[in-house]
């Protein structure tokens, strides 16, 4: 018997004491929930909110060319965080197949693409490959996971009067159908999205950390350490504070759970006191083993210039997150959302602390209002985006369902098809069968129970989520995916070094004269390092490394973020070309929509004389009930319901 390629969700309705799910979820309340968090008119409150989150917005635009680029940087380096923490979460979730991750795992995906967005519009003190490998997996992986819930809209659009959007999710849904190919190619490519988006993510970060050990005097070997931790740690309080609100706007209490908020609490609990382990050892190592720069910069930091900053790293961003040690607060939506807002808020000051521009108090109240324009603008972002799309995974969700309730699946229709004697797909009468199952794991047991039939038949499985089980049964593979993916990484690698080699090229003389200079102490400034000759670059360091090819420490990060786009690349055009040769068979009926339907036709190139739906029909109707036999049966000599 062939196992699942991997296993199902877990088959408990609870985790440590606490639904996952609402016991009373649906396949039909799921879609109506989240379909119609999209479908319904737009409220007031909708208005309203996208009145303020746009006058915000202008204002962000009416300050951004007043403030200092240095702090424009720091904004940069805060958005750049959040995204970065946001698909660490959603990836990390995704490949470790964890259940409750359906509440949260579209608002993380969605997060991420604003804020990689966002940060685009500041001027970036990284390389553009990051920035560009870090937007490119946030929106393959949020496109990619989109697909199934497209197909969802466009079936409920598609008899209604608003025809003309159902057209636009058509199109955008790719052709897809429901059935077990695609299914598996999009499993595999969510989780190759989600590999290639946790590569981005820790490369920008790295990059992130390189710049402000070069901009600035923090060169400690802990600083990339505290930038990934607190990049998680902001990540976990825009998506806890994300969660609150749409739990309680939408009503959506059945599928964002009590267990969501506790567990979103542990995380910033636990990431909270790595951000204080890290900021702790930094002075306490300065205190111990600093010398007198080292130990000016402390008091710069602790009683300085840097002082608001600082402070407000440590009460806003770090210390409220000690809070959840104590239950009722971890698990209260309106304590959860409140810190973690304040603490995806005030870890931006550590970015301040890096760029260290020595800027005026009026400067920083100028960045502080751009910077609360800014996230008007992310709001925005997120008020539109979710008015066109469920906030939260349909297919995830229902998959969870199927696997904890025991009554989520939806029966069979109670009159047939509309024509019992021969009924027929939306695309005209087929000569094959169609069972209907009321679980993946029947509908797998029926395959394993029609192998060795005598009548040479082509199976296929429709479901309304994911069926690994099915797949396992079909003895279905899906190899071109991981195969794009890497030679999509590897061009996007050598296309990175081949760029490099060019500029290189251009840049040698001015390399060998800045090589002759550093190798001559004589002809130093005497105010050297902070002067620098007349023919260096004006950013140097940052940018003569770039050119050179003893630094190719500076190039391996970028490098790793251009393989990351690259395999983000290959692995989008592989998806759309394993949805495109799945196109090619009929799908079942409308009627038969989001329950698990198996087909059986003829095989290709076999005569129609050689098929033999009764003798399939017989095999079906001696299999066990719930172990195989379906539900019903529909097709040329069937009788429709069967139990």
């Amino acid at each position: 018997m062939s196992e699942p390629a991997h296993p199902p969700f877990p088959e408990r309705a609870s985790l440590y004491g606490m639904p996952v799910i609402g016991p009373g979820e649906t396949v039909a309340s799921i879609g109506a929930a989240l379909t119609g968090a999209v479908l319904t008119p737009a409220g007031r409150p909708w208005w309203f909110a996208v009145v303020g989150t746009l006058a915000l917005t202008l204002l962000w635009a009416t300050l951004r060319p007043a403030v200092p680029a240095a702090l424009a940087a720091a904004g940069a380096g805060w958005w750049i965080g959040l995204a970065s923490g946001c698909l660490l979460i959603s990836g990390l979730l995704l490949l470790a197949d964890v259940a409750w991750r359906c509440g949260i795992g579209r608002l993380a995906q969605t997060a991420a693409l604003l804020s990689a967005g966002l940060a685009a519009l500041h001027p970036v003190p990284l390389h553009s490959v990051s920035l560009a490998a870090l937007l490119a997996a946030a929106g393959g992986l949020w496109a990619a996971a989109l697909l199934p819930d497209l197909a969802v809209l466009r079936d409920g659009l598609a008899a209604g009067p608003d025809r003309r959007r159902g057209a636009v999710y058509r199109v955008l849904s790719a052709g897809w159908r429901g059935s077990m190919l695609q299914w598996l190619a999009w499993e595999r490519a969510c989780r190759g999205l989600a590999l290639l988006g946790i590569l981005a993510a820790v490369a920008v970060l790295i990059d992130l950390a390189l710049a402000a050990a070069l901009h600035s005097d923090r060169h400690d070997t802990l600083l990339p350490v505290a930038l990934l931790v607190e990049a998680v740690l902001s990540g976990a309080g825009l998506i806890a504070a994300l969660a609150v609100a749409l739990r309680r706007n939408l009503r959506l209490d059945g599928l964002v759970t009590g267990r969501h908020l506790d567990i979103l609490g542990r995380l910033i609990l636990a990431f909270g006191l790595a951000a204080l382990y890290c900021h702790v050892t930094e002075i306490v190592t300065a205190l111990l083993y600093g010398d007198a720069a080292e130990r000016a910069r402390l008091v710069r930091r602790l009683l300085g210039d840097e002082a608001p900053a600082f402070w407000t790293l440590m009460l806003a961003g770090l210390l409220p997150t000690q809070l959840f040690w104590i239950a009722p607060v971890r698990r209260r939506a309106a304590a959860l959302g409140l810190i973690g807002a304040l603490v995806a808020a005030g870890l931006g000051a550590d970015h301040v602390l890096a760029a260290r521009a020595g800027a005026t108090w009026a400067d920083l109240v100028t960045a502080l209002t751009a910077a609360i324009g800014s996230a008007g603008l992310f709001g925005l972002g997120l008020l539109l985006l979710f008015r066109l799309v469920p906030p939260i995974s349909i297919a995830d969700t229902r998959q969870l369902a199927l696997g904890l309730n025991p009554h989520a699946s939806l029966p069979p229709p109670a009159s047939g098809l509309g024509d019992d004697r021969h009924p027929s797909s939306d695309q005209g009468p087929r000569p094959g069968l169609l069972a209907v199952f009321a679980a993946e794991a029947e509908l797998a047991a029926a395959v394993r129970g029609l192998s060795g039939a005598d009548a040479p038949s082509r199976l296929d499985a429709y479901g309304p989520a994911p069926m690994p089980e099915a797949a396992a049964a079909l003895h279905a593979r899906e190899s071109r995916l991981s195969r794009l993916a890497l030679s999509g990484a590897f061009l996007g690698v050598a296309a990175f070094l081949a760029a490099r080699l060019v500029g290189l090229a251009d840049a040698m003389p001015q390399g060998l004269a800045d090589v002759a200079v550093l190798a001559s102490p004589a002809s130093w400034p005497a105010t050297w390092p902070t002067s620098w000759p007349a023919s260096w670059p004006a950013d140097w360091p940052r940018s003569w490394p770039l050119s050179w090819p003893l630094s190719w420490a500076m190039a391996a990060v970028p490098a790793l973020s251009a393989g990351a786009m690259g395999g983000v690349l290959g692995l989008g055009a592989a998806l759309m070309a394993a949805l495109r040769a799945a196109r090619g068979d009929r799908r079942p009926p409308s009627a038969l929509t989001g329950r698990f339907v198996l087909t059986i036709d003829p095989a290709i190139g076999s005569s129609r004389g050689s098929f033999n739906p009764a003798a399939l029909l017989r095999r079906l109707d001696a299999l066990p009930a719930k172990a195989g036999r379906p539900l019903a049966v529909y097709g040329p000599g069937a009788p429709g319901r069967l139990r």
